[in-house]
């Protein structure tokens, strides 16, 4: 005879022992390892000196090309030109057809679309840090000077005047009258000039021109030159005249300030203009220009 209390447990231990054979049966899932494809070390080995030797050849190809670009190119050129971003921006299509040539084929056949991207970014970037370092002071300058003060001073005597208020724009016109029957003054054009790494090699040219006579021509370096001497020399030279011009060099201490004597005009229509240019490495860069008309009469 069997209680009830043992056949209920009995029943119990026979229904665990069912589903855990029923749970058995059943194929387990490896969590994450299905659809994953197997390591394979050496494959993995492969890819990562084939993606090695494309950087490599990248980054070697772009600065090769740079410093064609700025020592054989940009000499022969008189100035800036389309062909200087156009033939680097083309080796980006040639990339593909590049690493075939030179890379053997058991690497180069592993690249794909992503490869051809990130080699055209690296490419793009290499070449262009290193071109900007290699057109930019100390290396080379392809930036023109500039004039920073252009002022006219006229000296009648009693006197003196500051015609520009200190910054004359191109194409004015200044008018002056004078009496006749006092001394003629002198005229003075003050120039500030400014360059970021080499004043040595920057000159001015000022010409003067009345009723297509040429008055005045002459070039001269903004520095060593007899014409040229710095702006507080000027200033203690003449200083009733030089203290009507702002200082020229208040932005930049490397700033010099030149100054030109004219002369005394006669009464009539006068075409004053100046010019600063500069002999660079690599190219002869042409700066700021002005124009001016005076007219001088006599009361």
């Amino acid at each position: 005879m069997v209680d009830i209390d043992t056949a209920l447990r009995s029943a119990a231990i026979d229904g665990r022992k069912a589903k855990r054979q029923s749970d058995g049966s059943k194929p387990r899932r490896a969590g994450g390892s299905v659809g994953l494809e197997p390591f394979d070390p050496l494959e993995f080995k492969k890819k990562e000196v084939a993606d090695t030797y494309s950087m490599w050849l990248v980054i070697v190809g772009s600065i090769s090309l740079a410093f064609i670009m700025r020592y054989f190119v940009m000499p022969n050129i008189d100035g800036p030109s389309p062909i200087l971003w156009l033939l680097p921006l083309s080796f980006v299509f040639a990339l593909p057809s590049l690493h075939r040539l030179i890379i053997p084929s058991e690497f180069s056949d592993l690249y794909t679309g992503g490869n051809w991207f990130r080699s055209g970014m690296l490419w793009l970037f290499t070449w262009l840090s290193v071109s900007i370092v290699l057109v930019n002071p100390p290396l080379a300058d392809i930036s023109a000077p500039e004039i920073t003060n252009a002022s006219i001073l006229f000296d009648d005597g009693p006197e003196a005047q500051n015609l520009s208020n200190n910054f004359l724009r191109s194409g004015t016109t200044i008018e002056i009258t004078i009496d006749g029957s006092s001394t003629q003054g002198d005229m003075w054009l003050v120039l500030g000039v400014r360059d970021n790494i080499n004043l040595q090699s920057c000159s001015i040219n000022i010409s003067m021109v009345r009723s297509e006579e040429i008055l005045l021509e002459t070039t001269f370096n903004v520095i060593d030159s007899n014409e040229s001497v710095d702006f507080l020399s000027i200033q203690s030279l003449n200083s009733s005249i030089m203290s009507l011009v702002s200082d020229p060099l208040d932005s930049r201490n490397e700033d010099v300030g030149v100054a030109i004597e004219i002369g005394a005009l006669e009464s009539g229509t006068y075409s004053l203009s100046y010019s600063v240019n500069q002999n660079a490495d690599p190219w002869y860069l042409s700066g700021t220009s002005g124009e001016y008309i005076i007219k001088i009469i006599n009361d």
